[in-house]
């Protein structure tokens, strides 16, 4: 049975992790996370004016352990 979940939010859509990966600990698993979101921003950023992404990390209980979250938003401050 795998160890941690890593549940998905760009917004308001949300993707269920119902795989599952095996980590030797919550700290590895926070840096999956982080790898995790860093790889959604590059791909989901571009063209964004403002967006919230979101990485819910679960064990096999289903109890939420951590989340890595970024908030993003482009602000024009002179035309």
């Amino acid at each position: 049975m795998p160890d941690y979940y890593f549940d998905t939010r760009d917004g308001l859509e949300r993707i269920i992790d119902d795989v599952g990966l095996d980590f030797a600990s919550v700290d590895a698993a926070r840096d999956e996370a982080t790898r995790g979101l860093a790889d959604l921003a590059k791909d989901a950023l571009p063209g964004s004016e403002r967006r919230e992404l979101v990485i819910e990390v679960r064990d096999h209980t289903r109890r939420l352990l951590l989340r890595a979250a970024l908030w993003f938003e482009v602000a024009v401050l002179a035309a």
